[in-house]
């Protein structure tokens, strides 16, 4: 395959990773939150979620671009 289209792909990988990895985040924020009993007090609970989304969203940064580069091959 030629170079551009690999890059394509890659790049397409890696921004449905990001949105799919952002989506796991949240929910598993959320889900983590509510089974840890997290306090609400000055938005910790926000904090905590975003924590989690951030981590998701780099977790499938890093997810898409390998199969995004695995399947242009």
């Amino acid at each position: 395959m030629s170079a551009p289209r690999r890059i394509g792909f890659a790049l397409l990988g890696m921004l449905l990773g990001l949105i799919a990895g952002g989506i796991l985040g949240l929910l598993g924020g959320l889900g983590f939150t509510q089974l840890a009993g997290t306090s609400g007090f000055e938005g910790y609970s926000g904090f905590v979620v975003g924590f989690w989304i951030l981590g998701g969203m780099a977790v499938g940064l890093v997810a898409g671009l390998v199969i995004g580069i695995r399947k242009s091959r």
